[in-house]
């Protein structure tokens, strides 16, 4: 019995710790549901905020849903509105439509008409454009040979011109409107014997066709041969062109001809001098026999004449004049030294040297200088002069 008390009071030991274990687990448990029962009431708070928020965004959105609501019959009414406006304006579309349909084809008809009026018309022109041509041809053709009749028509004028003598008159007048005017100025020294001398002399402008310049014989200066070697204490020089160029230009160097006379001086003019001369320089002779008679005039414009000349076979570059006795009798000009010798055309010939020979003058080119400034007055024009001199001397002696 005891045993059985022993074994009864075991299984009631065991089934106390058991119990306690029991209990032990039971209260973790209830433990572990009330921390899950206290996540559970915190979800449930957060939820229930979150449908708090949500139906207030619903309320939110439902507004504003009428609001859009308003917005969309608005514009759906504007739509309607253009609609019918879009439907409206393609009627009046159609109908313009149709009308131009109809202009079109009323235009393509008149295009028709036009074009078929136009070839009729091109063909009309090619036609006039072809007798234009026959005509122009047939006028070119004319025209050349009234041309041509009026080229050899001015040419036998242009020659008669050249071959019928200027009158003595009118050569004479022409020159006294077309001389230039030449002072040169020289001072010696007392001791040399001599004070200052002036001399003014009637000068003629000459061009071979690209130079220009005044022609004045030795013997129209202050300077002679007999001043060879010798020295001033000044030399000046001016030169007046013809009218309108009245005032005096300075005149920096004489030279003597290359070809031509030595005596005989050469004043070179600028194009621009040349130019501003109002009238024109006399053109060298270029046939200086076509008239039997040539015209003297005196440098100072005292006489005129005209006189026969004739070649000297021994004497080159110069024309023997007509100076007989019989013709001073009888009451014509006689030549003279100085006297400018005229072609009856009007060209110039050359200049008397002497009372029998004329000197001419076919080339303005220039050789020994004779500059009118302090370095000419020492040395430059005496030794000029000296070199004239010598050719001079070999000059043949019916020319002196």
């Amino acid at each position: 019995m005891v045993a059985a008390l022993r074994l009864t009071l075991e299984e009631e030991k065991a089934n106390r710790e058991k119990l306690a274990q029991d209990l032990a687990t039971t209260r973790d448990e209830s433990r572990s549901r009330a921390t899950v029962l206290d996540q559970a009431r915190a979800r449930t708070t957060e939820l229930s905020e979150r449908l708090t928020k949500a139906e207030q965004e619903s309320l939110r959105l439902a507004q504003q849903a009428g609001i859009e609501t308003e917005r969309s019959r608005a514009a759906l009414e504007a739509a309607r509105a253009e609609a019918l406006a879009l439907r409206q304006a393609e009627e009046k579309l159609k109908k313009e439509g149709e009308a131009l349909r109809s202009q079109l084809t009323a235009a393509t008809v008149t295009a028709r008409t036009s074009e078929e009026r136009a070839r009729q018309v091109e063909i009309t022109l090619r036609n006039a454009e072809e007798e234009k041509k026959k005509l122009l041809e047939q006028n070119q053709s004319l025209s050349q040979g009234v041309n041509r009749l009026a080229e050899k028509s001015g040419e036998i004028t242009q020659e008669i011109r050249e071959f019928r003598p200027i009158a003595p008159n009118s050569l004479y007048a022409d020159y006294l409107n077309r001389r230039a005017t030449l002072s040169i100025m020289t001072e010696r020294t007392s001791a040399q014997g001599s004070g200052p001398r002036r001399r003014e002399s009637k000068s003629i402008l000459l061009t071979d066709g690209t130079r220009t310049a005044a022609l004045i014989s030795l013997e129209q200066t202050p300077f002679t041969l007999g001043d060879a070697g010798g020295s001033w204490k000044s030399l000046t020089g001016s030169l007046t062109l013809p009218p309108p160029a009245n005032f005096p230009q300075p005149v920096p160097t004489l030279h003597s001809l290359r070809q031509g006379d030595p005596r005989l001086l050469l004043l070179s003019l600028s194009s621009s001098e040349a130019k501003s001369s109002g009238t024109a320089p006399y053109r060298l002779a270029t046939d200086p026999f076509r008239f039997p008679k040539s015209l003297l005039i005196s440098p100072r414009g005292e006489g005129y004449g005209e006189c026969a000349f004739r070649l000297s076979p021994d004497l080159p570059g110069y024309l023997e004049m007509d100076s007989r006795f019989l013709n001073r009798l009888q009451g014509e000009y006689a030549p003279s030294s100085g006297d400018l010798v005229l072609t009856l055309g009007g060209e110039f010939l050359g200049l008397m040297i002497n009372d029998s020979y004329c000197a001419r003058v076919t080339s303005l080119e220039t050789a020994t200088p004779l500059p009118l400034d302090s370095k000419g007055a020492q040395q430059s024009v005496g030794t000029a002069l000296s070199t004239l001199q010598r050719a001079a001397a070999k000059l043949d002696s019916r020319l002196r």
